[in-house]
């Protein structure tokens, strides 16, 4: 038999993201308007060009990204879908190594725990996030855009192994002291919220 498929997705006008940290809002516009404010050069503003003819301009600010394209973009070509990934992939990485060490850093201040740092970057599929024996986390960086309770669910979860270096009894009575609840009941119904979501940020943050 042959391996499972990986989900084809598509980031298109009827793509939908919005989150604390990042938003996508679409805007069609006239093709003569789109080349227009493309000539204009700002700091976080991204061109698609192809065959010379401006088809989409991004503009990043303040955790929203302004989708601009005319009625004739074609968002079905790989080449504009790889641009379109690729720009989402750098921009969550880029907002989640700001905002999850933050994140971290005001969970350990509130519990009284200290690790030695934090890593953001992309882990094996399957992993949010691990702690090593010198108490470091590394966190996947599509977390910034799940669900605030998700995230720190995960980062609770890898803060407990500050003081638990296996997932045994003693470990799920701890981190049931950190967060509040019982802690398998939460990690079940975290995992079968996440599901939906799971595949289609791996998509959006994958190196190639």
């Amino acid at each position: 038999m042959g391996g499972i498929k990986e989900p084809t997705f598509k980031i298109n006008p009827r793509f939908r993201l919005t989150t604390k940290h990042l938003s996508v809002v679409w805007h069609c516009v006239d093709k003569f308007t789109l080349e227009c404010e493309a000539a204009l050069k700002m700091p976080d503003r991204f061109v698609y060009q192809d065959k010379g003819s401006v088809e989409l301009l991004v503009q990043y600010h303040d955790g929203i990204l302004d989708m601009i394209y005319h009625d004739s973009t074609d968002f079905e070509t790989r080449k504009i879908q790889k641009w379109l990934r690729e720009l989402m992939r750098d921009t969550i990485l880029r907002i989640a190594k700001v905002v999850l060490p933050a994140r971290v850093k005001y969970w350990e201040n509130l519990k009284g725990l200290h690790g030695s740092g934090v890593t953001v970057k992309r882990l094996r599929k399957n992993v949010l996030g691990y702690c090593t024996f010198n108490n470091h986390i590394a966190l996947q960086p599509f977390l910034v855009i799940f669900r605030q309770e998700w995230t720190d669910g995960v980062i609770l979860h890898e803060m407990a192994h500050y003081k638990y270096k296996h997932h045994r009894k003693s470990f799920w009575n701890y981190l049931s002291t950190l967060i509040g609840e019982d802690s398998k009941m939460v990690k079940a119904k975290d995992d079968i919220a996440m599901s939906p979501y799971y595949n289609y940020y791996l998509y959006l943050t994958k190196i190639s």
